[in-house]
């Protein structure tokens, strides 16, 4: 097995989520954050490997980024990885991220995940104020 060089690449999309009226928008922002370690962790979903990172986050939409593990899954085209993602959106939307809408999916661009041993803050600490 031959190693790679440099750090191993993950498809990265941009998801534009709108918030609706609802004020429980701002308490499921999505991430893939654990408190305890203090750093972004990748979650598991069938056969996708997923790691959540909001970018930004205002009273008009929230922007994440999600990676994607592509060696994990067999060679896929962009649209496929396109369609994969959107489908996830769709049913987290439906179930756990109430007040939210999906807004756009930028298309999938080859990229390197945040170093898991950095970490940041929770969402209260981004946003500064506790949202309880």
């Amino acid at each position: 097995m031959a190693l790679s060089r440099g750090p191993q690449k993950f498809d990265r999309l941009t998801i534009t989520l709108v918030p609706t009226s609802d004020e429980r928008s701002f308490k499921n922002i999505p991430s893939t954050f654990n408190t305890t370690n203090r750093t972004y962790a990748w979650r598991q979903l069938a056969e996708l490997n997923y790691m959540i990172v909001p970018r930004r986050i205002s009273s008009r939409e929230i922007k994440v980024d999600i990676f994607v593990d592509a060696q994990k899954r067999k060679k896929a085209g962009a649209a496929t990885v396109q369609k994969v993602v959107q489908d996830f959106i769709r049913e987290k939307i439906q179930s756990e991220w109430s007040g939210l809408k999906l807004g756009g999916i930028a298309r999938a661009a080859a990229a390197t995940p945040p170093d898991e041993k950095v970490t940041r803050g929770t969402i209260e600490e981004i946003l500064g104020a506790d949202l309880e």
